[in-house]
């Protein structure tokens, strides 16, 4: 009970600080957040890159998104299931979306695929790799299932987390983190 009281305390403290670190991103931040992507991601041409529809002050990955189609790279975001796991839809910029689970945008019925590279929304990170979402637990329980995939987190740079994170057996960690200043790895990806 004190890991999750721990982790509660850190979520809301990093909340706050991301919705300001929101308000202030600049399109410079912007622009070096989607090259900092694809450098790190160069051999990515026959790949399929699932990524997730923003909501609130998450940093947005549709234009990773959009270039990656523009680069005829398949594209898909997720659709929460009843059981809560995600599967990965087929979808574009510009593809119809429904509202899914929590009212989040997700895509109309079309084929799951099973994506190389997986990114992440997350409140907070520290440098091991472990991330604090938003508490329900559907990344840690979808990511185990998809064992040959990227996981990336997405960040500002200002969501680091100066010391290492409480973690359960539960949490399942990150390959990196990419924000507009530096691109962080944890394991040989």
């Amino acid at each position: 009970m004190q890991t999750f009281s721990r982790k509660e305390n850190i979520r809301k403290e990093f909340l706050k600080k991301r919705e300001n670190l929101k308000k202030n991103f600049s399109q410079d931040s912007k622009e070096n957040f989607i090259k900092n992507f694809f450098n790190f991601n160069k051999d990515i041409k026959d790949k399929i890159i699932a990524g997730y529809y923003p909501i609130g002050s998450e940093i947005c990955c549709l234009e990773i998104l959009r270039v990656s189609n523009n680069k005829k790279i398949i594209t898909s975001i997720p659709f929460i299931k009843e059981d809560n796991t995600i599967e990965f839809r087929k979808w574009s910029i510009g593809d119809p979306l429904v509202k899914g689970i929590f009212g989040i945008p997700s895509p109309e019925r079309k084929s799951n695929l099973n994506p190389d590279i997986i990114l992440i929304p997350l409140i907070t990170f520290d440098g091991h790799g472990s991330r604090i979402g938003f508490g329900s637990g559907i990344y840690d329980r979808t990511l185990p299932l998809f064992k040959s995939s990227k996981k990336i987190g997405l960040a500002f740079s200002g969501q680091l987390h100066n010391r290492r994170l409480p973690v359960e057996d539960f949490d399942y960690p990150l390959d990196a983190v990419i924000t507009e200043k530096k691109v962080f790895k944890f394991n040989e990806v």
